[in-house]
């Protein structure tokens, strides 16, 4: 019996300061090209909505609003955000895209609105919107009717679903891991200090690298920030369920 070759296609975009790359198989090459092309238009939109350096963006508009002014929200929107004010309450902060500064933001799940507590709220999602675009990316593929892929952000994030399982390797000379149906995040401070305790206002000092696994590229990235933030004794708190933590107790290049 003849083996039947699987076909793979693979797309790629610059998108959030890193290389996107998407590894589809199984199904029509046109079908998986099409899948990626939309794919790709996620994650571009997702960057545009959540760059902090965008008048256009979602912080932007954030930062302009005052009590008692409450910005519409989609679905979309709306998930990131609860992701984000669930992670900063179970990480005892740890996890803060304010910084330090206030994550001073309701939500209103009903009307999909948002209001702040005062004006002039800072918001920094750098350290998890790359999560939300493989998030989004991968359900506009599975919607294509992609039934494989392997999604990743860089050499710090990356997201898998389907059948079959991908090695991946953390960093360069790290260990391996097996990818399948989860996701996968890599925090370390690497050269010149970029990621702060928002606690204190200080660079985190840990010679680590921190790794978070879970079903949603999005928790795996606000945790595994946590968790760098933090130090090994974050595992010790109440942790979302099938998460994942590992803390390797030294720096792996990017």
């Amino acid at each position: 019996m003849n083996a039947v070759a699987v076909e793979r296609h693979r797309a790629a975009c610059a998108a959030m300061a890193t290389r996107f790359e998407l590894v589809l198989e199984g199904g029509p090459r046109a079908a998986l090209v099409s899948a990626a092309e939309a794919a790709i238009e996620a994650i571009e939109a997702c960057a545009a909505r959540w760059t902090r350096f965008e008048r256009g963006g979602l912080p932007a508009r954030i930062a302009r609003t005052a009590p008692p002014q409450m910005l519409q929200l989609d679905a979309d929107d709306m998930e990131l955000l609860a992701l984000a004010l669930d992670a900063h309450a179970a990480t005892a902060g740890a996890f803060d895209p304010s910084l330090g500064r206030g994550f001073d933001v309701e939500l209103g799940a009903y009307a999909r609105t948002l209001a702040v507590r005062r004006a002039g709220v800072s918001l920094d999602f750098g350290g998890i919107a790359k999560g939300h675009a493989l998030e989004l990316a991968a359900r506009v593929l599975r919607e294509h009717g992609v039934e494989s892929a392997f999604l990743h952000g860089g050499t710090s994030s990356a997201l898998a679903f389907g059948p079959r399982a991908w090695r991946v390797q953390v960093g360069a000379g790290g260990p391996y891991i097996e990818l399948q149906r989860r996701a996968l995040s890599v925090s370390a401070q690497r050269g010149r200090a970029h990621v702060l305790d928002p606690r204190s206002a200080a660079a985190v000092a840990h010679e680590a690298t921190a790794v978070a696994l879970h079903a949603d590229a999005r928790v795996a990235e606000a945790w595994s920030t946590a968790l760098l933030v933090a130090g090994p004794s974050l595992a010790e708190r109440a942790l979302p369920a099938a998460l994942e933590l590992h803390w390797l107790p030294a720096p792996i290049p990017a």
